[in-house]
């Protein structure tokens, strides 16, 4: 209705100046004033075409040239419009309708003297935040010399990117190295022990072809997988907190890291998220298994209402009891430290990943208090996760 009641203005504006300067030219005579007359038909009259000119039947393509993206790429997009009929366009503004999670006022650009019936721009977006990105339309603007006419016409045209989470390579000694430089070494390895093979199995999706066994594939027609014996079946359960804070992106960043190193050397992971909603992903492995955490890692938000010790207490009674635990977050209370304390059994009670910069008081008596119950703690600051890698960042 405000885009109706804009364009019903300017074309009263434009035929009130059509008929005062033809009013001047007939009334004072002469030949200044039919020159202001006839000067002004040609860009009124271009006005006016601008007006009647049907944008409805433009087609506009949005070009996205890949759809996953890691936090912090950039994203190269080129927007292609074709008119229905040449028309010499003075200027043209092109830009991307709101996207509420990306800053698209980077998108808009104003193109001078259009010649063409087709044409391309291309405008890129930096510094992608984490997300699900959902682009709607396309918005098109024509304007003449003066400014008098003014029209816009929106185009739907829908993309969608997943933008993951940004993770660091992690070797397997890194890994290992999280664990011992807590307060002790953690009881369980994260690997199995591939020394001794103890018989063949059908080839299962997520199995890696360095442990195929090729005579018996060959005997049986079909892939066939080593088995070894496993001395260490403990599995590995990650937990995140989602409770508001500052540092949650690179909560999530470092889940990322751990979660991808964790199954790309063989170990079974599961993953809890407890925010609004709850996600539970079971312990398995294999890439499938890893694309579906990182697509949650991709949309979670700390949203979660409960205390990160009640969501431990909750979650715990639900693993087995031979699952090892590693809990992720940027505060340690204590209220967690007695939840981490009371579990039952001596072996295997967790492994809590600390990302803090500086403790306080309460953190550092909350840690005194998981030391004495065999807790192991790993305080890592927020500026070494990105120095920690492996090659370069994913």
């Amino acid at each position: 209705m405000r885009k109706q009641v804009r364009f019903i203005r300017q074309i009263f504006i434009l035929c009130s100046l059509f008929a005062v300067l033809f009013s001047y030219a007939m009334f004072q005579g002469g030949f200044v004033s039919w020159f202001l007359f006839y000067s002004f038909l040609p860009f009124g009259f271009y006005s006016l075409a601008i007006a009647i000119y049907p944008f409805h039947r433009a087609s506009v393509r949005r070009m996205i040239y890949q759809r996953r993206y890691h936090a912090g790429d950039s994203l190269t997009a080129t927007v292609e419009v074709r008119f229905p009929f040449w028309f010499p366009f003075v200027a043209m503004t092109i830009r991307e309708s709101h996207v509420s999670t990306l800053n698209v006022a980077q998108t808009k650009a104003t193109i001078p003297f259009i010649w063409k019936k087709t044409f391309s721009y291309t405008y890129q977006l930096r510094e992608l935040p984490r997300g699900e990105h959902v682009f709607t339309a396309i918005r098109l603007t024509a304007t003449d010399f003066f400014g008098l006419m003014e029209k816009d016409s929106i185009h739907l045209v829908d993309e969608t990117i997943i933008v993951y989470p940004r993770y660091v390579d992690m070797s397997y000694r890194k890994v290992r190295h999280y664990f011992e430089q807590g307060i002790a070494a953690s009881s369980f390895l994260l690997h199995r022990d591939m020394t001794m093979a103890i018989g063949v199995r059908e080839y299962a999706l997520g199995d890696r072809f360095s442990l195929v066994h090729w005579k018996a594939s060959a005997r049986k027609l079909q892939l066939m997988t080593k088995e070894f014996e496993e001395r260490q079946r403990d599995d590995l359960v990650v937990v995140l907190d989602r409770t508001p804070t500052s540092l949650f992106e690179e909560l999530v960043m470092f889940a990322a890291s751990f979660l991808r190193a964790a199954i790309q050397h063989g170990v079974q992971t599961g993953f809890v998220s407890v925010g609004s909603d709850r996600v539970i992903f079971p312990v398995r492995n294999g890439e499938p298994h890893l694309q579906q955490i990182f697509y949650h890692l991709a949309t979670v938000i700390c949203d979660s209402q409960e205390s990160f010790a009640r969501v431990i207490s909750a979650e715990k009674a639900n693993w087995p009891s031979t699952a090892a635990f590693c809990y992720i977050t940027s505060y340690l209370s204590e209220e967690m430290a007695l939840a981490l304390s009371k579990v039952p059994g001596r072996g295997n009670k967790g492994t809590v990943f600390l990302i803090k910069e500086d403790l306080t008081r309460e953190e550092r008596n909350s840690l005194e208090i998981l030391r004495r119950k065999g807790v192991h703690v790993a305080v890592i600051s927020p500026r070494n996760i990105t120095t920690l890698r492996k090659g370069r960042d994913g």
